[in-house]
C-alpha cells in the first residue's frame, strides 16, 4: 500500500485562506506522502487550477484521486458527477474519483439506512456514472458514509446491499469500485447503523476484490478521533487484513482542525503515531 492524504485534512485552512492545494502538495512531499487526493466537494474546481496542482504533483511524483460530494438522488446530480468525471480525467487516465451515493435522504433522524425503492434509484444512477466514466478513463470508488455497511434486508439497506444489487443486474461495472474507510461504519454520529469491528472485517473479507481506494481515521467508542490514535478498529489487525488483499493508496483522513497549524500537528501526530506502532511497516517508502 502506498500513503495518501485529503486535501479535506486542511479544509478549514483551505476556506480561510491560509493555504492552497500547491502548499498541502509541498506539505505532503515533504512529509513523504505518496498520493494525494483532491477534495472538491462542489466538483466545479477550475480546470486550469487543476492543471497546475496535475503538473505540481507530477514534478513531485505523486499519484492523484479526487473526490466529489455528489448526491444520486437530487436533482441535478448527473451534471454534477459529468463535471466531476471532467476533473477526475484531467488527473491522468486511469484516476480514481471517490463518489457518494445519497446522503440527503439520510438526514431524517429516523432513519438508518436506504429504502428499496431507493437502493434501485441509486443502482442505475450508479449504472449510468459508470458509463460516464467509462468514457473518460476513470474509475468510480463509492464510499459509505452515512449509510451504514449493512441492511437489515427488509426496512433498510446498506452499501453492502447495493453492491448485491449491482452484481445481481448485470455485474459491478468494471469503472465502478468503492471507497472503504472503516472508521465511517463504526462512527455513531455520522453512521445511521453503526457496526462493530467484526462486521467491518466481515465487509473487507466479501469485498476487497472492489476496493479502489481506502480511508483512514479512526474512532474511540464511536466518536471521531482528531488524530490516528488506539481505536474501536484495532489499527495493526486492519493494517495485516488491508495488506493481505489491497496495493493501492491509504489516504489519511484526520479531520480538518480550526487553524493550519493545528491542521498540521494532527497530521504529523499521526504519522508519528504510525510509525511508534509499527504501521508504516505495511506501506511502500
Amino acid at each position: 500500500m502506498r500513503l495518501g492524504i485529503t486535501t479535506n485534512c486542511f479544509a478549514t485552512a483551505i476556506a480561510s485562506g491560509e493555504i492552497d492545494l500547491a502548499g498541502i502538495l509541498e506539505f505532503a512531499g515533504e512529509e513523504g506522502f505518496l498520493a494525494a487526493e483532491i477534495r472538491d466537494a462542489a466538483g466545479d474546481i477550475p480546470l486550469d487550477e487543476l492543471d497546475a496542482v496535475v503538473e505540481d504533483a507530477a514534478s513531485r511524483e505523486m499519484a492523484l484521486s479526487y473526490a466529489v460530494n455528489n448526491d444520486c438522488l437530487i436533482p441535478g446530480d448527473r451534471d454534477t458527477l459529468t463535471g466531476a468525471v471532467i476533473r477526475a480525467a484531467a488527473c491522468g487516465e486511469g484516476t480514481v474519483a471517490r463518489i457518494l451515493a445519497s446522503q440527503s435522504v439520510l438526514a431524517e433522524k429516523s432513519r438508518k439506512g436506504y429504502t428499496a425503492a431507493e437502493t434501485d434509484r441509486i443502482v442505475m444512477a450508479l449504472r449510468d456514472y459508470a458509463d460516464i466514466a467509462a468514457e473518460k478513463g476513470i474509475v468510480l470508488a463509492l464510499e459509505h458514509a452515512g449509510e451504514p455497511l449493512y441492511g437489515d434486508g427488509d426496512s433498510f439497506f446498506g452499501l453492502h446491499d447495493i453492491i448485491v444489487a449491482l452484481e445481481a443486474t448485470g455485474g459491478m461495472p468494471s469503472s465502478l469500485a468503492l471507497t472503504f474507510d472503516p472508521a465511517n461504519a463504526v462512527f455513531t454520529a455520522l453512521c445511521k447503523a453503526p457496526v462493530g469491528p467484526e462486521k467491518v472485517f466481515e465487509f473487507l473479507g466479501k469485498h476487497s476484490h472492489y476496493i479502489a481506494m481506502v480511508h483512514y481515521k479512526t474512532t474511540s467508542s464511536g466518536e471521531l478521533s482528531p488524530v490516528i490514535a488506539d481505536a474501536d478498529i484495532d489499527n495493526e489487525r486492519l493494517f495485516e487484513e488491508l495488506s493481505a488483499v489491497y496495493d493501492g493508496v491509504l489516504c489519511l483522513e484526520v479531520p480538518a482542525a480550526e487553524t493550519l497549524d493545528e491542521c498540521r500537528s494532527n497530521v504529523l501526530t499521526s504519522l508519528e503515531y504510525m510509525r511508534k506502532n509499527g504501521l508504516m511497516g505495511y506501506l511502500a517508502q
